[in-house]
């Protein structure tokens, strides 16, 4: 996939056509790593459904249905899935990229520092993150839910709300702002166990979250 197809997919392509399709044909754009358990990601809403995604040398390897061994699970609606995919949020990762001077390149997460094993130790966390971005554009608000283990996603009772604005998450990418520094530095809004996120984001980038 060329980085001109990424960028242009539409709003009305399927969770299942995404995640079936598109997702496993993605270019080399992750560390060439392995991490042996994957996360399932739940769509909610008509023609949603569930997926699993591991990551495997690098390419993400895509089963349908949830894996029982699962890290995480993350959960959206279709509607803010399709903001991602051909919405509000792939627009914003435009400018972000243009913003960093690769206008219209491909992200390239591969100089990430994944450490698999400190991912392994996500489904040891209990609770579960919101992460609320508010879109003043266009007056929305769009949602995805990460519950931490092998059990049901906990969309509704979560235990920390994080909520961001668009444009200031924009600004902090291109200004590379490390994640935990941006948690703590009062520029967003925080309900609950402000630590539960700050300790998911060190076991997943290790020193580079802040």
């Amino acid at each position: 996939m060329d980085a001109r197809t990424f960028w242009s997919l539409k709003r009305t392509t399927s969770p299942q056509h995404l995640f079936e399709t598109i997702v496993p044909a993605l270019p080399d754009i992750f560390p060439d790593v392995t991490i042996d358990r994957p996360v399932n990601v739940h769509v909610l809403g008509g023609g949603g459904g569930v997926w699993s995604v591991q990551l495997v040398q690098g390419r993400l390897v895509v089963e349908r249905g949830a894996a029982a061994d699962a890290l995480a699970q993350v959960a959206m609606d279709r509607k803010h899935l399709r903001e991602i995919v051909g919405g509000a949020l792939r627009d914003a990762g435009l400018r972000l990229m243009a913003e960093q001077g690769r206008p219209g390149q491909l992200p390239d997460l591969t100089e990430m520092p994944l450490e698999p094993q400190k991912w392994l130790r996500l489904s040891e966390l209990n609770g579960s993150v919101a992460i609320e971005i508010e879109d003043r554009r266009f007056r929305d608000r769009y949602l995805y839910v990460v519950t931490f283990g092998c059990g049901e996603p906990d969309y509704e009772q979560v235990t920390t709300h994080l909520r961001f604005d668009l444009e200031e998450l924009v600004r902090w990418g291109a200004q590379k702002k490390r994640p935990v520094t941006v948690l703590r530095g009062g520029r967003i809004r925080v309900e609950g166990d402000l630590a539960l996120a700050i300790e998911a984001l060190r076991m997943a980038l290790g020193d580079a979250a802040g």
